[in-house]
């Protein structure tokens, strides 16, 4: 059944118009046309009047570990569905399951009810893959990955302990300084699969060695990488100044200074950015909430999740709509929306498909207040989802 959305404004693709009525039609955005909002027409009653409402594509979190008590490491399709259906409450339409570094066993388990969500459906945020954060990572950049389960970079061992479920993986997190690692990217990047550089103390050439190699992405710039010294650029050098290598920023203002922020954007380029939540089983709870990164405890603190051996960043507590505004705050809501949907969109190969609201695309929208860039509404594949902010999630399983 077709309907209306009549939007005070529409932004997409970097642009913004006013007073536009998208039109749906089952799962797909048919047409947008502008209309007098003194002379709304009849509304039908799958139609709505968002005359005050700012429309923009659905969100893209390519980097999220859990939330709202829940953690995707429990590798359940249960524990999946359960932060699907939260993300989709603050503008999330679609995610990358990311498991982080652990036994194999327990990333097969996480993949594998990934595998699960993405082939039966999802109950909120649609599940496009996953992300593998380690564990070809470096030990001295593991920032709150469990050193005791980094492993040297494998071809073999990637293929050994994943075997099918390989082709569940989008991206790869690999520390190009390691030895075996470059064969990685290689072989990765054969295999469609996007290596990010990241955990990593790489020097600027490691890195660009990585990049002729096949590397295209970088994993939350700033954080857990080599800084930039201007003697030494380091790998944060590397990713602001290789045009290949687009890259992830936590855009929090605690992983990432705003003005760190500004300088990534203006030094990339509004279209090489892409705005990720790290958002782990802290997100949405409360201050004092402890829960576990596979056998190493954090906590919530002052809005940030901190591992409480060493005091170091845990992920985030954030869910994307944090991006938007701080993003929307340094360079308006047409590029935040960018950096938040079309960027991660065209990175999977998906700039058709999602992250736009160009006729043909997924009906995968939602609709903010202009002034709070609050999630009012939100839709995924045509169906309206309920946006209303639920208590706090189960206790997540014991991960050890």
């Amino acid at each position: 059944m077709a309907s209306r959305i009549y939007c005070g404004a529409l932004i997409t693709d970097g642009q913004r118009y006013e007073q536009r009525a998208l039109l749906i039609e089952g799962e797909r955005i048919v047409a947008w046309e502008p209309y007098d909002p003194t002379q709304l027409p009849p509304l039908a009653p799958s139609d709505i009047d968002a005359r005050d409402l700012v429309a923009l594509p659905g969100m893209l979190d390519i980097h999220v570990h859990g939330g709202f008590g829940r953690d995707m490491m429990e590798g359940t399709p249960e524990a999946i569905q359960a932060v699907a259906r939260r993300l989709v409450q603050h503008g999330v339409t679609a995610f990358l399951v990311t498991p982080l570094t652990s036994p194999w066993h327990a990333i097969r388990q996480c993949i594998a009810a990934a595998r699960e969500v993405r082939e039966h459906g999802s109950e909120g945020a649609r599940v496009l893959g996953c992300h593998l954060e380690g564990p070809f990572i470096n030990p001295k950049r593991a920032g709150a990955q469990p050193p005791e389960y980094i492993r040297p970079p494998s071809i073999r061992e990637l293929e050994t302990e994943l075997g099918d479920l390989l082709s569940e993986l989008r991206i790869v997190t690999i520390a190009p300084e390691m030895e075996g690692a470059l064969e990685v990217i290689r072989y990765l990047t054969e295999q469609g699969i996007i290596a990010s550089v990241g955990h990593t103390d790489a020097t600027y050439e490691e890195v660009l060695r990585a990049v002729d190699n096949g590397a295209r992405h970088a994993t939350h710039t700033f954080n857990a990488m080599r800084p930039f010294q201007h003697r030494d650029p380091g790998t944060v050098g590397a990713v602001l100044s290789l045009p290949e290598l687009v890259a992830e920023i936590i855009w929090d203002n605690i992983h990432t200074h705003p003005a760190a922020a500004r300088v990534l954007v203006q030094a990339k380029g509004t279209e090489r950015v892409i705005c990720v939540s790290d958002g782990t089983t802290g997100v949405g709870m409360p201050d004092g909430y402890e829960f576990e990164l596979w056998g190493h405890r954090a906590i919530v603190r002052d809005g940030a999740a901190r591992m409480l051996e060493t005091g170091g960043l845990a992920g985030s507590t954030i869910a994307m709509d944090t991006c938007l505004r701080h993003c929307a705050r340094t360079f308006g809501l047409e590029v935040a929306s960018l950096l938040c949907a079309a960027n991660p969109a065209r990175a999977l190969g998906y700039e058709n498909e999602l992250g736009t609201l160009r006729p043909g695309a997924q009906a995968d929208i939602i609709l903010c207040n202009p002034h709070t860039l609050k999630v009012c509404y939100v839709f995924v594949a045509g169906i309206l989802h309920n946006t209303a902010i639920e208590p706090a999630g189960v206790e997540p399983q014991t991960t050890k």
